[in-house]
């Protein structure tokens, strides 16, 4: 009987440590884990962004009465609100029949922890509508 305590005390006594070797070897991979699922959140908040800013701004440019400054403005202003206007493009093309708004925001000024990874990276979307013609009566 005390050899089989014996045996066992001595499988407890190498098995001590092990624990935290398996902590600090399982750490980083899920802090780089979590450091990633918030960079994907973070680049799909920034993509969503820029294309509601581009049709937003696409929308007020294309309304009777509107224009491609206020297109552009309004598409600036959006982008500004949620945080994200710095450092960002907004263009503006415009045909008779048809207003496009594209919008350029850069990764590196915007990423969470790997702005030096992302350097030459950029979100890029653009809407296109087509003009109103005249202006909008309910009363007929």
């Amino acid at each position: 009987m005390r050899t089989v305590l014996l045996r066992r005390q001595n499988q407890q006594a190498r098995r001590r440590g092990a624990t935290a070797v398996e902590f600090a070897m399982v750490l980083p991979v899920i802090l780089l884990m979590f450091l990633a699922a918030a960079e994907m959140t973070n680049l799909h908040f920034i993509k969503h962004t820029a294309a509601n800013a581009a049709y937003e701004g696409a929308r007020a440019a294309m309304v009777a009465g509107g224009s491609p400054d206020r297109g552009v403005a309004h598409a600036e202003q959006f982008l500004n609100r949620l945080g994200v206007g710095t450092g960002s493009e907004v263009t503006l093309t415009t045909t008779p029949e048809v207003v496009t708004i594209s919008v350029r925001v850069p990764l590196n000024l915007h990423s969470l922890g790997l702005g030096r990874f992302t350097q030459n990276l950029y979100v890029t979307e653009s809407a296109s509508l087509r003009r109103e013609r005249r202006q909008f009566d309910p009363g007929t």
